[in-house]
């Protein structure tokens, strides 16, 4: 069971659960002419909570949670479980600045993978995604998700 907040309204107390629902969105284009997938809340000056950028070499780097910091960005190791549909998987890494921290000042966790990463099984499993570990623990919505990673890997070849 989740920690509970206890929250006092006209004489009651009303305890709620203290787990994020984040409210995101997924998408995929291209970055610097590689396939890039992302997840983000789609507001104007967030960063994203994920992201995947095919590389020339056949990796693909990953970031994730910048919206909400993983880390301090200082390069310390981090990590992130993602489950789903009873798959799961942790990528380790390591906390770096954002893209955008100059104006965000987000964190997030920075490694490489492989297009057969279990990570890929997660994305693809077509059930909400729980995230946990050096992040705000969250449960991600899914939807067109399972074809946009497809397109993801099609593309990133």
């Amino acid at each position: 069971m989740p920690p509970l907040l206890r929250v006092l309204v006209g004489g009651a107390v009303l305890l709620l659960p203290i787990t994020a629902s984040a409210e995101i969105g997924w998408q995929v284009s291209k970055k610097q002419g590689r396939a890039y997938l992302q997840a983000s809340s789609g507001e104007v000056e967030v960063d994203k909570e994920f992201w995947a950028h095919c590389r020339a070499d056949g990796s693909i780097e990953v970031g994730v949670g910048a919206n909400t910091s993983v880390g301090k960005g200082n390069g310390e190791p981090v990590t992130v479980t993602f489950a789903s549909a009873g798959t799961m998987t942790t990528l380790a890494g390591n906390s770096r600045k954002s893209a955008d921290f100059q104006m965000t000042a987000g964190t997030e966790l920075r490694t490489k993978i492989t297009r057969d990463d279990t990570l890929f099984k997660v994305l693809t499993a077509e059930k909400p995604i729980a995230v946990s570990g050096s992040i705000k623990p969250a449960t991600w919505p899914v939807t067109g998700l399972k074809a946009k990673a497809a397109a993801f890997l099609q593309a990133c070849k």
